[in-house]
């Protein structure tokens, strides 16, 4: 189910006008279904226009007549998601103009598009003495957190850093994430964790390897 399978309310028009304060933001594009595009950092031109650049590769669905799409972003000054509706053409230099664009909603929730995967990783416990390395297994991640299952137990605020290898070859540095809930299971816990300090290099690594991890899966459909 996509992000924006629901019913949202419209935003004052005069909200749409203040694109300023969207320049800079990490915006998930996605298509009408939910499925994700590619990711991107917004830019306002002089003549307030809203320009897209992306940070991963784009998807080839988007021909010289633009595509209408979704797009989702978190607005840090206010603490909340920002749901918009537009509709991309290609601009200069790989860029994407913003044109029609409806801020569809504004609300406090933080959820990102999820990856569904079955990968491997590790979990150390920060600070905890008594408590050593434990393996998991990776249900989803996104660019907000990971949802992951493992024998070990830990409590709701134990901070964790997760060691994985999201695709071959590709080393990325262990993930600071705190526990937001743990749910017993059969085999284990399953555990939602919210990623914590990561820098601007990381988050768009992370894009990609998302990207990548979801071309693979469509592949093999």
């Amino acid at each position: 189910m996509g992000l924006f399978d629901r019913k949202i309310a419209k935003v004052k028009a005069e909200d749409q006008s203040n694109l300023i304060q969207y320049s800079g933001m990490r915006l998930e594009v996605m298509d009408e279904e939910g499925a994700l595009l590619f990711v991107a950092r917004s830019s306002i031109l002089w003549d307030g226009s809203m320009i897209l650049q992306p940070i991963t590769v784009p998807s080839d669905r988007i021909g010289s007549d633009g595509l209408a799409v979704t797009m989702r972003g978190y607005q840090e000054t206010v603490k909340k998601a920002v749901h918009m509706s537009c509709r991309l053409t290609p601009f200069e230099d790989g860029g994407y103009k913003v044109e029609a664009l409806e801020i569809t909603s504004k609300d406090n929730d933080r959820a990102y598009y999820r990856q569904e995967t079955a990968i491997s990783g590790e979990v150390v416990p920060v600070r905890q003495r008594g408590m050593s390395e434990a393996t998991c297994r990776l249900v989803n991640i996104s660019a907000g957190g990971v949802c992951f299952i493992a024998t070990a137990q830990y409590k709701v605020g134990d901070r964790l850093l997760l060691k994985t290898n999201l695709l071959p070859g590709v080393e990325m540095a262990p993930f600071l994430c705190a526990v937001r809930r743990a749910n017993k299971k059969r085999f284990g816990y399953e555990y939602g964790c919210e990623f914590i300090q990561l820098d601007s290099g990381t988050e768009e690594m992370l894009a990609k390897a998302i990207m990548e991890m979801q071309r693979k899966r469509m592949n093999r459909r």
